[in-house]
């Protein structure tokens, strides 16, 4: 018996649809409908090659000039946003560097932005300010 699917408008193809895969195409229609986010901005399924592995972030988003604003990690709704959702994220972040970063399982979401700052010794420490909801397409493309 075929398994169902989901048309994925960033990707242009059918998907299987897995509960994962659920909770990404309503973050893409979110982004799109609540934030104002424009749909080429979106990229999913992203590869990050990191220590020698092949991952995948969920989603990226980038801002009108073509820099990487927004990672965005995806959980099937039954996993909680844990430490080690945070941490996977992170690992990503530690080669994109992104400004925002987003955990959700549909269910919740956790989103950061990345406040560096510089210590006496000229290297900047990063710090992480939580908000209470997604920027709008308007803040992803301040400087």
């Amino acid at each position: 018996m075929p398994r169902p699917t989901i048309f994925d408008p960033v990707r242009k193809k059918r998907i299987v649809l897995t509960p994962e895969e659920e909770v990404r195409q309503f973050v893409i229609r979110f982004l799109q409908e609540n934030c104002g986010v424009p749909l080429g901005y979106i990229g999913s399924e992203l590869p990050v090659k990191l220590y020698q592995r092949d991952l995948r972030c969920d989603l990226a988003v980038r801002n009108k000039r073509g820099e990487a604003v927004m990672l965005i990690e995806c959980k099937r709704p039954s996993v909680p946003l844990g430490e080690k959702v945070l941490e996977q994220v992170l690992r990503y972040d530690m080669l994109r560097r992104e400004r925002f970063i987003v955990i959700t399982n549909g269910l919740e979401f956790r989103c950061w932005e990345r406040c560096e700052i510089a210590e006496e010794n000229e290297e900047k420490t990063v710090r992480w300010r939580e908000w209470e909801r997604y920027p709008t397409w308007e803040e992803l493309n301040l400087s």
